[in-house]
């Protein structure tokens, strides 16, 4: 498959991401702490610890682009949610989350879901929980919107993702890096060096921080708390649906 073709064509994004996340899904959780260096751990504490502080008492939770649950899990705990629920496109992430919420004995429904097109009732989610999810999107716009739809006034959303660095040169070594040992790590876990590699082509065409906070108020949010890493290459937002 073109990669670029697929990354830039709204509608053949959804099914290329969707593939990639069953490719990647058994093993997701090790790849994600060495990639990281074990920041990510570190990332969702502090996201899970804000987002909790602004949170009503006892929420109904979601989290959306849920993985194997970590983020979900986190945060249901800290808040003591009454409801969580945790939506994927990918049923074999969905699988792992499963069998991660046996293991650690959570309580979380899960369900295949768009994010663009959320299958909730409007007003009716106290706090979104998104860890890596909007990048893979295809339509950031529209994922926000939906996002406020569903969400309370004074809703509390919670987002970690990577974004494009500003800086001309640090952006050219960030994505350098990204593409690289995303590709040597995809040929170790999975033996298919793009279901890692892809990711530096993809902030490539994705916001800025500043741009994506701007995006946040065009869909009715107010930032309330951020933190940048990597040289502006990754984000942590808490935001208010106003």
């Amino acid at each position: 498959m073109d990669m670029e073709v697929h990354l830039s064509d709204k509608n053949l994004k959804r099914k290329y991401v969707a593939t990639l996340f069953d490719i990647i899904a058994p093993g997701y959780n090790s790849f994600t702490y060495l990639f990281s260096f074990g920041m990510d751990r570190e990332w969702k504490s502090r996201l899970v610890c804000e987002g909790a502080k602004r949170a009503v008492k006892d929420p109904v939770v979601l989290d959306l682009a849920c993985g194997t649950g970590d983020l979900g899990i986190a945060l249901a705990q800290s808040t003591r949610a009454r409801l969580t629920l945790g939506f994927d496109l990918s049923p074999k992430m969905l699988i792992e989350a499963q069998r991660r919420l046996r293991t650690e004995q959570a309580d979380m429904k899960l369900a295949a879901c768009d994010m663009l097109d959320l299958c909730v009732a409007s007003g009716s989610i106290d706090v979104v929980s998104i860890g890596y999810g909007l990048l893979n999107t295809a339509d950031v716009r529209q994922g926000l919107r939906e996002i406020a739809r569903v969400l309370k006034p004074g809703g509390v959303l919670l987002n970690l993702d990577f974004y494009r660095p500003r800086g001309t040169a640090w952006r050219e070594l960030y994505l350098w890096y990204l593409w690289n040992a995303g590709r040597l790590s995809g040929w170790l876990w999975h033996r298919e060096p793009i279901v890692y590699g892809y990711i530096a082509p993809s902030i490539r065409g994705y916001l800025t921080i500043p741009e994506f906070e701007e995006e946040l108020r065009g869909a009715g949010f107010a930032v309330e708390w951020r933190a940048s890493h990597l040289g502006g290459g990754l984000g942590l937002h808490v935001a208010l649906r106003i």
